[in-house]
């Protein structure tokens, strides 16, 4: 049974993964079929924020770029939160301009991240990958239109409060099979794997291949 991985920082099956990569490693593997492209907040300063803005941006027609991302908010880590928020607008720019995406990284800035979604009403899909808040969170940024990625690690109720059609699953840094996390995720819920397997399948045609 073949897993798809919408966010991971290494390639172990190129067909069906999602490389994340920020505009200075590309291209991180030439291997790499579909990648989502972003400015990370970890990555980001004020001194090098219009460079990679730029580099993005010539960057976002490479016929591998499936996806805006991975950006978003941290406020534990990285420039002010002024900062990010002015390159994360940027970044929903491009998402929106070129009809892709948007992979969203978050930190101790839910309210903020919802907000901004209330104020720019995008029409393209957002998800908040690695998601580890609880039910009540997953609840919120379910409501508010997010979809939600889940790894290794995360809150069971959380989870189980997701519907499936609202649902990804990832590695990002894990050194877990992707297969194992599948496994994990359909225990947790109680869903046949094959039934979850199906469910994700039709979320990744619907947001990244616009089936």
């Amino acid at each position: 049974m073949d897993f798809f991985n919408i966010h991971t920082h290494t390639l172990t099956c190129p067909e069906s993964e999602i490389l994340s990569q920020s505009p200075l490693q590309f291209p991180a593997d030439k291997r790499t079929i579909y990648t989502s492209i972003g400015i990370h907040p970890w990555e980001l300063t004020e001194e090098n924020a219009e460079d990679q803005q730029k580099s993005l941006q010539k960057l976002i027609s490479n016929a591998s770029v499936i996806a805006i991302g991975e950006s978003g908010l941290d406020k534990l880590q990285g420039p002010s939160i002024d900062v990010q928020t002015n390159i994360l607008r940027q970044q929903i720019l491009l998402s929106e301009t070129y009809s892709l995406p948007l992979i969203l990284h978050c930190v101790k800035a839910f309210n903020e991240l919802i907000q901004l979604k209330k104020e720019i009403k995008p029409q393209q899909p957002w998800i908040i990958h690695g998601f580890r808040g609880k039910e009540a969170l997953a609840t919120d940024c379910i409501r508010h239109g997010f979809y939600l990625s889940f790894g290794e690690y995360f809150q069971e109720n959380a989870l189980k409060a997701t519907p499936l059609e609202k649902l990804f699953i990832e590695t990002d840094e894990s050194e877990k099979p992707i297969g194992s996390i599948y496994q994990t995720i359909s225990d947790t819920c109680g869903i046949p794997l094959k039934e979850l397997n199906d469910y994700i399948k039709k979320n990744v045609k619907k947001v990244f291949f616009k089936a």
